[in-house]
């Protein structure tokens, strides 16, 4: 019976793994040059207003969150 409950997991993640591998296989990019991530790079000026309005968002989204939860049981 222990060998039944061991390999039931194994069978349950085995079926899993073909699909998210077809879903993978379905997506292509183009891998040709200033196309390889997903904006426009053409506009130095609006490229680094984006880059930095990302990175602030992302460094500062923690920060805000902390701020927010421990000023909101004042």
């Amino acid at each position: 019976m222990s060998a039944l409950l061991r390999s039931a997991p194994l069978r349950a993640a085995r079926s899993f793994t073909p699909a998210i591998r077809q879903q993978a296989r379905g997506v292509h990019f183009e891998n040709v040059v200033d196309h390889t991530i997903p904006t426009s790079v053409t506009n130095k000026y609006w490229f680094g207003t984006k880059i930095t309005i990302f990175a602030v968002t992302g460094f500062g989204m923690p920060f805000y969150a902390a701020y927010w939860h421990l000023n909101k049981s004042t």
